[in-house]
């Protein structure tokens, strides 16, 4: 398989899965991506985390990481169609599934 480029590099969005899970998301480079809570809860609240991405098909990823309170995130992110799918696993256990429009603000 070509290696494909991961377009979200250099670039920010917003992605607003209700109920309280509200990012603004940065990829700064293939490996770093920086996000910040838009809604209460913890608005404003930035965090960098190391993640991992995936080629699924051109223009779908896979993304995942861990975040420092040990929460799991797995996405997959279609760039073409402006579409985000997540699922985050708490770490008290608890488990959320949503799905957003991804929306490039930068």
């Amino acid at each position: 398989m070509n290696e494909i480029s991961f377009p979200a590099v250099g670039h920010a969005y917003e992605v607003d899965f209700g109920g309280g899970n509200a990012f603004r998301i940065a990829f700064n480079s293939n490996t770093e991506m920086v996000f910040t809570r838009l809604v209460e809860p913890n608005k404003g609240s930035v965090e960098t985390v190391r993640f991992t991405h995936k080629p699924i098909r051109d223009d779908v990823f896979l993304v995942y990481w861990q975040e420092a309170d040990k929460t799991t995130v797995v996405h997959v992110e279609d760039f073409g169609k402006g579409e985000i799918y997540t699922n985050i696993t708490g770490p008290d256990g608890s488990f959320y599934n949503g799905f957003s429009k991804l929306t490039q603000v930068s």
